[in-house]
């Protein structure tokens, strides 16, 4: 049975279902984001959650055929499309485990985040083994019409594990054009028919599909190197049904035509491979591919012509960069066009790298499409939009001719600023402020977008990130001009002095570093007296009121014992069970039970509180409150002490020896 046929069954299967029982929908579960040119859907079924499809939505503002058409198989319900992890020798499928064909015979992961709408983006991630991954879809600009008409498609890895891995990723793209689900690949020169594949060192900048030039419905692109993508290793054009089944090495056959495997149908499909190469510990890398709307100009005539090319390029470190412009030709005319010529002419600024200007392409058969190429290079010195023209003529048909242009942009050159205060202070024995932000603003000042931007907050040594946040954030493109900012808070963990922390900013660009220090003061472990809490705040003869002891930046605090002493002629402990009350320290997570508190025997005559003892259940990490309240009644007016007498602190570890105690001191108003 086919893919479409089963996708026919299912769906006749969940209507039946909502017909059946109206508590089940027929809506298809999915995320999506969208503009007036495109949409990226991704699938957030159990089944095959994170799986996702691209289509348009006006489409080409140039063209009225391509509204609200495929361009990845799927629509609403994608499966087809997926992306392998290969770690080691284990192949690791991205998302959910799936309930088709595609990818079937893969190992799956556990789901981190599910795919959301986060800032334009949808973002997911699943944990393959050792090895965390992140999808980050999102919409940019395509390099040959400029517009915002292409999906970023980005997986980002990192290496969770304390020893390194060998990582690969694959990358299928079951490509489809509206209707059309076996439309032949154009590269460079070439129309591909039959599987084919391509390598890293002459791997084509872009690739094109449509199934007519003279009335396309829908032209589609994908972008392989250049600006904002991972220039893949390998670049397999083929069967869908080939990829579906195997998850890595398929069944590749050069020659082949695109039927599908084990059915009899036309189905093009592309496997986008980065080798497996060695991820250390605590190591990442991303991969990025674009997939889209391409970029035509075409002129109808018996000879119809289009050309294509980079909307805008941008000079490299040697301040030169070299880009290809196609041109395809079909015979439209009622005969046979000979001895076709095509011709490119280029301004001042443009030059031809190893190629003649006039290409001879021979005879054209009535709606044969040929297709030729030049590779062309920026001169160091020129900026701004430059115009080329190409022109194709044959002895028995009219010339025609095509105008287009090319922009030359300055790189992306990025500001980084990287902020926090620059010292804590201890304010009642903890630190203040208890929680702080670092803040990052990133401008982009070059001429050209910055792309896969990823912002990581590494090595804070003594400071901690507050839970729920994650350390690395992402911005898929920052253009001209733009400015994006980031921030995370982050707490000490009661390790003093000058501490580094640091921002690392990596686009497709390159990376920067940028580091901080915060100097964090010592808490020191103390046992003492806090100020007494009284309801008209002086104490005067005759009030009642509370005083604390407290115990503050013990580690791995378990317990503690003590006794207090006071002036029996000024104060009083009064009540009998509600004279003294449990700590907060010995009041456990609601999980688990109260820490248990052995009541002490209390000497109103002698002024003393003795055999005080408290045990918490579970340990904590770092002591930040009391150790017991007591109530007293002021008796007489004068300036008296509270004294805790021998005071015991208990860790995991056993009795800590050396700390300080600070003693109260009461003033009482007559």
């Amino acid at each position: 049975m086919s893919r479409k046929a089963l996708l026919f069954v299912a769906t006749v299967l969940t209507l039946s279902l909502a017909i059946y029982n109206p508590g089940v929908t027929a809506e298809t579960s999915k995320v999506q984001i969208e503009n007036e040119y495109i949409r990226i859907v991704v699938n957030t079924s159990e089944a095959n959650m994170g799986r996702f499809s691209v289509g348009t939505t006006g489409g080409d503002p140039d063209r009225n055929t391509d509204q609200n058409k495929h361009l990845i198989y799927g629509g609403d319900d994608p499966w087809t499309s997926y992306t392998t992890v290969r770690i080691g020798n284990q192949n690791w499928v991205y998302g959910n485990p799936t309930d088709r064909r595609a990818g079937s015979n893969g190992l799956y992961g556990e789901l981190v985040q599910p795919p959301t709408v986060i800032d334009g983006t949808i973002q997911s991630s699943w944990m393959l083994g050792p090895i965390q991954v992140w999808q980050i879809l999102s919409i940019t600009r395509s390099s040959t019409t400029g517009l915002l008409d292409t999906a970023q498609i980005e997986y980002h890895v990192e290496n969770t594990d304390s020893v390194a891995h060998m990582v690969g990723t694959r990358l299928v793209l079951d490509t489809m054009l509206g209707a059309n689900d076996g439309a032949p690949f154009r590269v460079d020169d070439r129309g591909l028919t039959t599987d084919t594949v391509y390598y890293a060192q002459n791997m084509p900048q872009f690739w094109q599909a449509f199934d007519s030039l003279a009335n396309p419905q829908v032209m589609s692109q994908g972008t392989l190197t250049g600006p904002g993508v991972t220039t893949p290793d390998r670049v397999y054009f083929t069967n869908w049904g080939s990829l579906a089944d195997q998850a890595w090495s398929f069944d590749f056959t050069p020659g082949r035509d695109f039927m599908r495997t084990g059915e009899f149908e036309l189905d093009s499909a592309i496997a986008i491979f980065w080798d497996q190469s060695l991820l250390g510990p605590g190591e990442s890398r991303s991969f990025v591919s674009h997939y889209g709307l391409g970029g035509v100009t075409i002129a109808p005539g018996d000879l119809v012509l289009g050309v294509t090319s980079p909307a805008q390029i941008t000079a490299d470190a040697e301040g030169v960069q070299t880009f290809s412009i196609i041109a395809y030709v079909q015979n439209a005319g009622s005969g046979e066009a000979r001895d076709v010529v095509a011709k490119i002419k280029l301004p001042p600024g443009l030059e031809l790298v190893g190629s003649r200007p006039e290409v001879r392409l021979g005879g054209l058969q009535v709606d044969e499409t040929k297709q030729t190429g030049w590779t062309v290079r920026a001169h160091s010195n020129v900026d701004g939009v430059l115009s080329y023209e190409v022109e194709v003529m044959a002895i028995n048909s009219k010339p025609n001719k095509v105008r287009r242009s090319v922009e030359v942009l300055s790189p992306a050159k990025l500001r980084v600023h990287f902020s926090g205060p620059p010292a804590l202070s201890v304010q009642n024995e903890k630190y203040e402020p208890s929680v702080f932000e670092a803040k990052a603003s990133v401008k982009n000042e070059g001429g050209t977008p910055a792309y896969g931007g990823t912002f990581e907050i590494m090595n804070p040594i003594g400071l901690d990130l507050v839970s729920g946040q994650n350390p690395k954030r992402f911005a898929v493109t920052i253009d001209p001009g733009e400015e994006v900012s980031f921030s995370w808070l982050l707490k000490p963990t009661g390790i003093s002095g000058a501490l580094p922390y640091s921002l690392s900013v990596s686009t497709a660009s390159g990376k920067d570093v940028k580091s901080n220090l915060v100097m964090v003061p010592e808490l020191k472990e103390k046992v003492w007296v806090g100020s007494p809490l009284s309801s008209r705040g002086a104490i005067r003869v005759g009030d009642y009121f509370s005083l604390s002891v407290w115990a503050t930046n013990f580690r791995d605090f378990t317990g503690a014992e003590l006794d207090v002493s006071f002036d029996p002629e000024l104060l009083q402990i009064v009540g009998k069970t509600l004279d003294i009350s449990r700590g907060t320290l010995f009041v456990d997570d609601v999980t688990a039970p109260l820490g248990s508190l052995s009541w002490p025997t209390v000497s109103n005559q002698t002024g003393q509180v003795i055999g005080l003892k408290g045990r918490r259940e579970q340990p904590l990490q770092l002591s930040y409150g009391t150790l017991v309240t007591f109530q007293f009644l002021a008796k007489g007016a004068g300036e008296t002490d509270i004294k805790i007498d021998g005071v015991k602190i208990m860790t995991s570890y056993g009795e800590v020896e050396n700390f300080s105690i600070e003693h109260g001191k009461i003033t009482i108003e007559p």
